[in-house]
């Protein structure tokens, strides 16, 4: 045997003798320690004269794209790894980069929805949107609402990056992150009230000063013009302050202000002569100015009064036509009315003159689309004008709805 034969003979057999002794400390180690197998190894790897294999090093930039893109209970679980992940995950630039994939995400993959049920104590329960689309188990996770009062029903105003809106009272909102479990109260919005008064809201988000804002819309019935005076709530300041009153009137049955590329929209009205005309308010939330947004042309005899949602982050507009189908158009260019388009008409249930649908919440990447109907969460399919009702475990009647997706913003502080 040559000598470069016989060096690379003895090599191979001083692994084998190292890899079978390797073996037999895994054996006596594991039955006598109470290590998990990884560490296990890494000392009988130790003990045999064998070096392991260094741990493969990540660079900064890699390991922010990794992180970013897992869920946040994974992360609020990662902020105690270490002192640099626990400062990254806390990062205004991180934070806004894990927004936009959580937003961005198909499938609904990191969206919620939020239920408050029809008991007389107020219950806020939440479920993954994915759950209902995929008839799968759904269960539901009790929320700890953050304001005690279990006999008061605070209304939902709306959602904006993780960040969900409540009305107290009339009179001030709460702004609240239930992923992270984290809120804030406003101030009192210090309006004068009397017998007749209300005030709808609407939450937004100003991408020029990177600030979050609550629209009050404040509706005096009582006053010979019946002005609308207008307060904004900046989360950067937290104060409120006035602007232009509103253009138009607003019903108190009309929905909270509808967020959509920088505006929110109200559905308003004015009178002319002896009929009232339904009309399309738009708050820009940076210049803070306004403007009427033109509906389609639709069949304004025959049908409700229309109320504003949003689609796959378009303006809505939803309607029930001779109580017999419920009607949803789609601005699919906002601001532009030849973008509008009939997204689908929806067949109503038995006994329509009890119940109008409320919604729609979302809808699927196959068309499937998510609404409540006597306090109920159906799904309708257009491909074959199915209904499906979805089950969920421990629910018992739904009062209102709001799709939440699961983020980082936080409501204590301005992230800009």
């Amino acid at each position: 045997m040559s000598s470069q034969g016989s060096a690379y003979y003895h090599h191979q057999r001083r692994h084998l003798d190292a890899t079978k002794k390797r073996e037999r400390l895994v054996n006596h180690i594991d039955q006598t320690s109470p290590l998990p197998p990884s560490l296990v190894q890494k000392q009988a790897m130790s003990e045999s004269g064998v070096t392991p294999l260094p741990l493969p090093f990540l660079p900064d930039e890699l390991v922010v794209e990794i992180l970013s893109r897992l869920p946040v209970r994974s992360l609020l679980k990662f902020r105690c790894v270490c002192k640099s992940w626990m400062s990254l995950i806390s990062d205004p630039y991180f934070i806004k980069k894990h927004l936009h994939f959580s937003s961005q995400s198909t499938h609904f993959t990191n969206h919620k929805i939020i239920l408050s049920d029809t008991t007389a104590e107020f219950h806020l329960k939440s479920c993954y949107v994915s759950s209902l689309f995929n008839n799968s188990s759904i269960i539901c996770e009790d929320l700890n609402y953050p304001v005690k009062n279990k006999y008061r029903h605070d209304g939902i105003v709306g959602s904006c990056n993780g960040l969900l809106c409540f009305a107290i009272k009339g009179d001030c909102v709460l702004l609240w992150n239930p992923s992270i479990r984290l809120s804030k109260k406003s101030p009192p919005l210090g309006n004068n009230w009397r017998p007749g008064c209300f005030t709808v809201f609407g939450l937004g988000y100003d991408h020029v000063t990177e600030d979050y804002k609550v629209v009050a819309v404040f509706c005096d019935p009582n006053e010979f013009f019946s002005e609308s005076k207008v307060k904004v709530y900046s989360m950067a300041t937290n104060s409120w302050r006035k602007i232009q009153d509103f253009p138009h009137g607003v019903s108190p049955y009309q929905s909270s202000g509808k967020f959509v590329s920088g505006t929110l929209n109200w559905a308003g009205n004015y009178s002319v002569g002896s009929s009232s005309l339904w009309v399309i308010v738009s708050l820009d939330l940076q210049k803070e100015t306004y403007r009427e947004v033109l509906p389609p042309d639709y069949e304004k005899e025959e049908c409700s009064t229309p109320s504003l949602g949003v689609l796959r982050g378009c303006l809505c507009m939803n309607y029930d036509y001779k109580r017999t189908n419920f009607v949803v158009w789609l601005m699919k260019d906002y601001g532009v009315r030849e973008s509008w388009v009939k997204l689908v008409t929806i067949p109503y249930l038995p006994n329509p003159e009890d119940f109008s649908y409320s919604g729609p919440y979302c809808i699927s990447e196959n068309s499937e689309i998510l609404l409540m109907f006597e306090f109920d969460l159906i799904l309708y399919d257009p491909r074959n004008q199915s209904f499906k009702y979805p089950r969920i475990e421990g629910g018992k009647g739904w009062f209102d709805a709001e799709v939440y997706c699961e983020t980082l913003v936080s409501p204590m502080k301005h992230q800009g």
